[in-house]
């Protein structure tokens, strides 16, 4: 009698291929289901106040090369930045939308995006529209108040800067050795002055009927949900043998 022929093991990855209907299936289940949950479960409201901030390089560092001029934008945003953080503003902030504190606002609440010289994004969540408007109007214009506060102008540098344009007036070409010596000298009283620099200028462009959106879109919900409905399809083809598939 003729031995029955030994069925081979099916190819896992055939099976995946082949489950083309359920894949479909699965990423239609699962921006339904991302849907749902988008409307059970709606993320916050993100509102942003817009502050344009301009640090008139040229015109704060005259002869200086275009590779210093970018250092010393760098040196200017970093304190601009920790200005923006810092528990002086944010407490203007806590202190006009009384329902957060300093450390929910700084952790979870607030974010802002810069391009170092240029509008300057500040970013506020709740999960109530008024109250991300609020918050991000307050902390902008806070902001504002303080580097205009904050713009100090060192007696040193001042008098460095006068030296320098009373040599480039009167000599056209000046002694290379001096200016280097002057520009050295202008550049170590510029990173231990500790206030923002007296040239930068800066206001509130956007701090009314500021633009609203949710945190996350529902395109985006829909998205990964049907991402994961159709990635879960292979796990289930790989994880449930054919034999149970057929039975259920």
């Amino acid at each position: 009698m003729a031995k029955k022929r030994e069925s081979s093991p099916a190819d896992p990855l055939a099976e995946i291929l082949a489950a083309w209907r359920l894949w479909l299936l699965g990423a239609l289940a699962g921006a339904l289901l991302a849907w749902g949950a988008y409307q059970l479960f709606p993320p916050d409201y993100r509102a942003r106040a817009t502050v344009v901030v301009d640090a008139n390089l040229e015109e704060a560092w005259q002869y200086f090369p275009e590779r210093d001029l970018f250092h010393f934008l760098a040196r200017e945003t970093d304190r601009m930045e920790e200005l923006a953080w810092s528990d002086q503003v944010l407490g203007v902030v806590a202190e006009a939308v009384p329902a957060y504190s300093v450390r929910e606002l700084r952790s979870r609440v607030l974010g802002l995006s810069h391009p170092s010289d240029g509008g300057w994004r500040f970013y506020a969540n709740s999960p109530e529209p008024a109250t991300a408007q609020a918050l991000a109007s307050s902390w902008a214009q806070a902001f504002v108040s303080a580097v205009q506060a904050a713009a100090a102008a060192s007696p040193e540098l001042q008098a460095a800067r006068a030296r320098m344009s009373e040599i480039l007036l009167a000599t056209p070409e000046p002694d290379p050795s001096t200016m280097f010596e002057l520009m050295s000298e202008m550049q170590f009283l510029a990173e231990h002055t500790q206030g923002i620099s007296m040239y930068t200028e800066l206001y509130v462009s956007q701090a009314a009927e500021l633009p609203l959106r949710r945190n996350v879109s529902l395109a985006t919900y829909m998205f990964m949900g049907s991402i994961v409905g159709a990635l879960a399809v292979p796990l289930y083809v790989l994880l449930v043998p054919a034999r149970l598939r057929r039975q259920s």
